[in-house]
């Protein structure tokens, strides 16, 4: 298998990123993501054709396909900066150029001693949340995994220094065990909606969104029944120049009265209409439509 742009930036630019001003960093991702796509035509129009059909075709589509690019690019140089840049270095940034509001809601939520479930998305400056968390003072876990043993080497460093807990399928780590754990502990645990390599994809379960029907997997309102532990929703925005609003609300402090998981998507969803060039898993989006051919195929 070739390596994607995920594997080229994560085994070429990790020294830059260490080294150079994150801003300088930021713009030699963005130059070779923008690289990447113009050469690989085939992926570029692949990931045209899903905006079209989730934003359907016009005006914003085409703005948005406009950005898309930069956006995954950002992405990953948002995740080699946390995972080799020194802690010390994380908490000033995310200091000086996060914007949080809401976060309340986590307080409430932690405060009844059950650790909290965090659900995010592949969406905006999702590699943020941790270090803002942890610099907050909030025990996390992180459920991950990474494309490459260099990427998962320099967070494992990264988490060995703060009071963060990975889990990481890849590594033989027992998922759901761990995520108990952690919950038990008292943790912030987060976790990502659209990980729909996770999903359980069965065609009885389905739910309306986007003006599609996806594959609705019901592993949050397992994890959240079982373990009673509350939940809330946090979405990082790129606002433009290095600076992010952080932003954080409920969405069930007693989970055997909501639905968890219906939410949660209904909250990812609402946040990639409102900025879609900020999601970066638009290959994967035939994967999560229950009438794809693709999803038909892999469905169990």
């Amino acid at each position: 298998m070739r390596p994607g742009l995920s594997e080229l930036l994560q085994t070429y630019f990790p020294d830059i990123v260490r080294a150079a001003p994150p801003e300088a960093s930021r713009e030699l991702l963005r130059a070779a993501g923008l690289l990447y796509f113009a050469v690989k035509g085939e992926e570029r129009r692949r990931i045209e054709g899903s905006i079209d059909e989730l934003i359907g075709p016009g005006t914003r589509a085409e703005r948005v396909k406009r950005r898309v690019f930069e956006h995954i690019a950002e992405h990953y140089f948002e995740k080699l900066l946390v995972a080799n840049r020194p802690l010390a270095f994380l908490r000033r940034f995310v200091k000086a150029r996060v914007a949080c509001s809401g976060l309340e809601s986590l307080d409430e939520a932690m405060a009844l001693g059950k650790g909290a479930l965090v659900v995010t998305a592949h969406w905006g400056a999702v590699e943020l949340i941790p270090p803002v968390l942890a610099s907050r003072g909030y025990p996390i876990a992180i459920v991950l995994e990474t494309r490459t043993p260099r990427l998962r080497a320099a967070l494992e460093r990264a988490a060995a220094g703060s009071n963060a807990r990975l889990i990481i399928a890849s590594r033989g780590d027992r998922v759901l065990d761990r995520i108990f754990e952690a919950l038990s502990e008292g943790r912030a645990l987060i976790t990502q909606v659209d990980e729909v390599d996770a999903w359980r994809r069965r065609r009885s379960r389905t739910i309306r969104l986007f003006g599609n029907t996806l594959f609705f997997d019901h592993s949050l309102d397992f994890i959240a029944k079982r373990s009673g532990s509350p939940s809330v929703g946090i979405f990082c925005k790129r606002a433009g120049g290095l600076r992010y609003g952080l932003r954080c609300e409920a969405i069930a402090l007693d989970p055997r009265l909501e639905n968890v998981a219906e939410k949660a998507l209904r909250l990812w969803e609402r946040n990639l209409l409102e900025s879609p060039e900020q999601w970066y898993e638009w290959k994967k989006w035939e994967l999560m439509k229950a009438d794809s051919i693709a999803s038909a195929g892999s469905a169990v």
